[in-house]
């Protein structure tokens, strides 16, 4: 407005003047954006004493405007940074793993996806109660990396949301034991985070960590794709070791995530489906990778699926409900969805993916 009024006040005192070089609308308006902004050029300007008076109230005002305007950009950004180191801003990213929860293990999957170098590649959104300094040191310790914080008690919908969960890939609820909630109700936690992102965010692939094995069945019924229950193999570990004395180094090493040979989970050609697993064998071998089994993702089933295509009056009923609903009922299937070393005649489907020991994942 400031601008505005003086551009109009200027023309209207230096049109009529003889030795003016403010001749239209547009002059004026450059003369006052270039006054505002660098106090003037000298290209242009008044020479009647009503404009330059004109000119000294847009200097003046126009310091303090400009100040008043780089201030309140400044403050824009300098709220922002707060906010994200405090861990309360909300995030834009996409495609991105999320992890509820902090304990002494997470730090272990932080490093395991460094190491296999799918940090270069997807962000990671960490929701926990950690402490800001705490925060500060992980954050520095993988600073290369997209790395992301928010603070807040991930069992509630509106942190997940913060998260932008809805258009996350994964999931990873760990049992936490960052902040001051009680101990004994940690897997609680866990199903109720479950619960809460299969609610807001039904397509999303959740991994849940548990104490208690006791716990598994209930957290079985939120519907999460992998349950790993803590301490869950560690007396057949143990009773390897004597069984076959240095077996455990070697499950260890292929845990690990190092340079060495690891577990992958690998797409299989469309080609080789309904080729059996010999076959297979030779197609991984000859990318240096050994084929330990197949496995199969559990996939849900449609209650309309389950209708029969005519048009009786039960399902048409059915139908009719569900669309009015405007919901899709599901009904889990409990195939076994992995073989272990099947034998060599075993047939491949074109749903199959291959449980490889490879140093990096074979395409």
């Amino acid at each position: 407005m400031l601008i505005f009024l003086c551009s109009f006040a200027v023309f209207y005192f230096e049109h009529s003047e003889t030795e003016a070089n403010i001749h239209s609308l547009w002059d004026s308006f450059w003369w006052a954006i270039v006054t505002v902004g660098t106090v003037g050029y000298g290209d242009k300007y008044p020479v009647s004493v009503a404009g330059r008076l004109v000119g000294l109230v847009l200097i003046f005002s126009g310091v303090g405007l400009m100040s008043l305007l780089t201030a309140t950009i400044a403050s824009v950004f300098v709220e922002r940074k707060i906010k994200e180191e405090k861990g309360l801003d909300t995030v834009k990213v996409k495609d991105h793993i999320i992890i509820c929860g902090w304990n002494q293990h997470t730090g272990e999957v932080l490093q395991g996806l460094a190491n296999s170098g799918s940090l270069e590649n997807i962000s990671v959104v960490l929701i926990n109660e950690l402490s800001i300094d705490e925060m500060d040191a992980i954050k520095t310790k993988y600073k290369k990396y997209e790395l992301k914080f928010l603070r807040g008690d991930y069992v509630h919908e509106d942190v997940l949301l913060r998260a932008n969960i809805k258009k996350a890939r994964f999931a990873l609820i760990m049992a936490d034991l960052s902040g001051s909630h009680s101990r004994d109700r940690i897997d609680e936690r866990t199903a109720l985070a479950a619960l809460t992102i299969k609610s807001v965010a039904p397509q999303i692939k959740i991994i849940a960590e548990l104490l208690d094995e006791a716990n598994k069945p209930h957290l079985r019924r939120t519907n999460v794709d992998e349950i790993i229950v803590r301490g869950e193999h560690l007396g057949s570990l143990l009773a390897s070791a004597i069984i076959s004395p240095g077996l455990p180094r070697v499950l260890s090493g292929i845990m690990s995530l190092g340079e060495k040979d690891k577990l992958w989970r690998a797409d299989i050609p469309k080609s080789y489906a309904g080729k059996t697993f010999k076959e297979l064998s030779v197609y991984f071998r000859e990318r240096h990778a050994i084929i330990i089994g197949v496995m199969r993702e559990k996939k849900d089933v449609k209650l309309q699926d389950l209708l029969s295509d005519n048009t009786s009056m039960i399902d048409s009923f059915i139908r009719e409900k569900l669309k009015e609903a405007n919901k899709s009922f599901y009904i889990e299937k409990n195939d076994n969805n992995s073989v272990i070393n099947p034998d060599d005649n075993y047939i491949i489907l074109p749903e199959d993916y291959a449980v490889v020991l490879s140093k990096t994942k074979p395409k």
